[in-house]
């Protein structure tokens, strides 16, 4: 590892290694869907390119991770770790928790090991640490244009950050690469099959798809705010077609207001099959998340962001910001999401098609679907400069 500042141009290309180049890779991480799906997607080149690398998950047991990980093959490790969000007691409870979490991690790992990856987010830190303390080379994914704490601390103590764009760069020590954010095999199959289906029209002669989604599990202002605003759009009601991820604490309600108002929609607590929904959307309406901005990139889905106004470093905005500058998505904030402007969404660029296709367009500028390989690729280049 060097602390000094080293930086690569953006990668464009990939290879492939031997098979048995890496024997084996662990990655750090949770909380959200994320954070762990840029993981599960270098996860899966891994295994697809070297099939024989044994590959591990360490992360908390939080609900969404359960379902994220419930049909993914790879074997995970469970991890003690609750937020640190909260105040002072629970930032006491999470440094007591990971200083017990370090030594089995350790006990975990070898030197067998070729890297450990860390994903972001709180439960990844104590991974960091045990890494560094057995020797292993340490990468971190960063998802977002405004880096989280985790990473922001991490970065001048790791090998190797890895970034969405070139803006974040600049924002980190060491040394970092702009690699795009990596996304799922999943997602990139999808999209080669949506290209197909616009060739052949498959798009032109069915009812408009609309699909809501907050995060993996919902977002409660999105949710209320695309059912206040039903009852003004009833004019298009036999022309659109809603899908919502709701999450669970709404998704009764959302589904009785779409049910009230004679609205065609299927409504879900949390979507296993993410992509292929994507895939076969005219217009998504949703949070801004690193990981939705980079699958809708590389989809060339036209979005409305809607970006979570709480967060204090207002990272959602940012990562909005970049595909809104690009001409794939408009920008709304949540307080400004009702009916008015949900009307003039569903005049001015669902119903308009050469306005769809230029924003499907300007978003598939900005895809990288090969982003999981070009890092896997330094991963590799790592591993050789390590030994």
């Amino acid at each position: 590892m060097t602390d000094t500042a080293v930086l690569a141009g953006t990668r464009k290309e990939t290879g492939s290694p031997p098979a048995a180049a890496l024997k084996a890779l662990a990655f750090f991480g949770g909380g959200t869907g994320g954070h762990l799906f840029p993981g599960l997607a270098v996860a899966e080149r891994a295994r697809e390119r070297c099939p024989d690398c044994d590959i591990v998950f360490f992360r908390t047991r939080r609900d969404v991770e359960e379902k994220v990980f419930a049909n993914s093959g790879f074997r995970t490790e469970l991890l003690d770790l609750s937020p640190p969000s909260g105040g002072a007691g629970a930032m006491v409870k999470y440094s007591l928790q990971s200083l017990r979490a370090i030594p089995m991690i350790r006990k975990a790992l070898t030197r067998s090991y070729d890297a450990a990856i860390g994903l972001g987010g709180y439960a990844s830190l104590p991974g960091i640490v045990a890494a560094r303390h057995v020797g292993l080379p340490v990468v971190l994914l960063e998802q977002n244009q405004v880096p989280g704490k985790v990473n922001r601390f991490a970065a001048p103590f790791v090998d190797l950050v890895t970034c969405p764009s070139p803006e974040v760069v600049d924002l980190f020590r060491g040394r970092r690469e702009v690699t795009g954010n990596p996304v799922r095999g999943t997602v990139v199959r999808a999209a080669g099959r949506r290209r197909r289906w616009f060739a052949a029209g498959a798009f032109s002669t069915r009812k408009r798809k609309v699909f809501v989604v907050g995060g993996s599990q919902g977002a409660h202002g999105i949710n209320k705010a695309i059912i206040g605003a039903l009852e003004g759009l009833s004019e298009y009601r036999e022309k659109i077609h809603w899908i919502h991820v709701a999450g669970d604490a709404d998704k009764k309600e959302v589904e009785k207001a779409y049910r009230d108002q004679g609205w065609e929609a299927e409504v879900v607590d949390y979507l296993k099959d993410l992509p292929h929904l994507l895939s076969h959307s005219d217009l998504v309406i949703t949070r801004a998340g690193g990981t939705i901005v980079a699958e809708l990139a590389v989809l060339g889905v036209p979005a409305v962001f809607v970006p979570y106004p709480h967060h204090k470093d207002q990272h959602q905005l940012k990562n909005a910001e970049a595909l809104e500058r690009a001409g794939g998505a408009i920008l709304v904030p949540e307080e400004e999401l009702g009916a008015d402007v949900l009307r003039t969404i569903v005049e001015e660029i669902l119903f308009e098609p050469g306005r769809l296709l230029e924003m499907e367009d300007r978003a598939l500028s900005l895809g990288r679907p090969d982003a999981a390989d070009a890092v896997l690729d330094l991963i590799l280049e790592l591993k050789e400069t390590c030994q």
